[in-house]
């Protein structure tokens, strides 16, 4: 068993969940009420090895929802048989009809995961930050990011293309970068009158973290996993962009590497008047010398 597992493994047994654990997977269920959100992990997940829980466990926990967890030992994008078998006998057994409402949630990897297992609880809300469709290469040729997870598995069988599956979702966000050709490929093939698209211009593939930074990551996950996110909520929200450094250098590079070196600047200089920030001012110097002309003093 990966490091890090044994608490979050003591907490579930404890409290009467319950721990299952395949050759490259662990389930481990941790009660609550109200709601169960299956979320999963990402390729990252696996970087904490004190105490390692599933993805979004606290911020779960805090609302008294249940989890079940769906944690990574290898990062085969769930194509595990045993795992396969385990999510069934979990649904057979009646997890999900115990609770009123459930969720499913990842990013990248894990929103695969999250996507392409909703059907066993047809009418769920899923939450999908930047997921990939399937890695089956007849239907993505275009992706050549993760070869790895590709050649691990059997990609032909069940559980293998989200595409499917989100039909079953009451409501499914698929959250992404339209700048990213994969990520905006990917969405594409994820429709449904049930299906929300919510694109994040220059967000890049790593969601959350920018959100985060924003400060709104918190507010939109349980909206979302409530099955209330609406688009002119996000719009609002996403008005923090404008001083949240990250985006702010990602949008000026692609307007410099765009020939947009004059407006680059303006917009930096603007910026600069409410943030203060190094990497910032180091841009503003490129720019400024790039073009010939004197950025204001940082």
């Amino acid at each position: 068993m990966p490091p890090g597992l044994d608490r979050i493994r003591a907490i579930c047994e404890a409290e009467g969940g319950f721990w299952l654990e395949t050759d490259h997977h662990v389930l481990c269920h941790r009660p609550g009420t109200g709601r169960l959100v299956v979320s999963f992990d990402n390729l990252s997940s696996d970087r904490e090895t004190s105490f390692r829980k599933p993805f979004g466990h606290d911020l779960i926990v805090a609302q008294g929802w249940g989890n079940l967890g769906v944690i990574a030992k290898r990062k085969d994008w769930f194509q595990c048989p045993m795992l396969k078998e385990a999510m069934v006998a979990v649904a057979g057994a009646g997890l999900y009809t115990r609770y009123p409402a459930v969720s499913f949630y990842g990013a990248s990897m894990g929103a695969f995961g999250a996507a392409v297992f909703a059907g066993l609880a047809p009418g769920a809300v899923v939450l999908a930050f930047a997921p990939q469709s399937t890695l089956r290469p007849r239907l993505v040729p275009f992706e050549g990011r993760y070869r790895y997870g590709r050649s691990l598995g059997d990609w032909s069988g069940e559980f293998t293309d989200a595409a499917r599956s989100i039909r079953s979702a009451h409501r499914a966000y698929v959250l992404y970068d339209p700048c990213l050709i994969e990520d905006r490929l990917h969405a594409a093939r994820l429709t449904g009158p049930q299906v929300m698209h919510i694109p994040l211009r220059h967000f890049d593939h790593k969601l959350p973290p920018m959100l985060l930074r924003m400060g709104i990551l918190k507010e939109l996950t349980l909206l979302g996993l409530r099955g209330d996110l609406e688009l002119p909520v996000v719009h609002r929200m996403l008005r923090r962009r404008r001083d949240a450094i990250p985006y702010v250098l990602s949008v000026l590079t692609a307007a410099r590497a765009r020939g947009h070196g004059r407006l680059a600047l303006a917009a930096a200089q603007s910026v600069a008047q409410r943030v203060d920030n190094h990497r910032l001012r180091a841009l503003r110097r490129e720019l400024a010398s790039e073009l010939g002309a004197t950025s204001s003093p940082a």
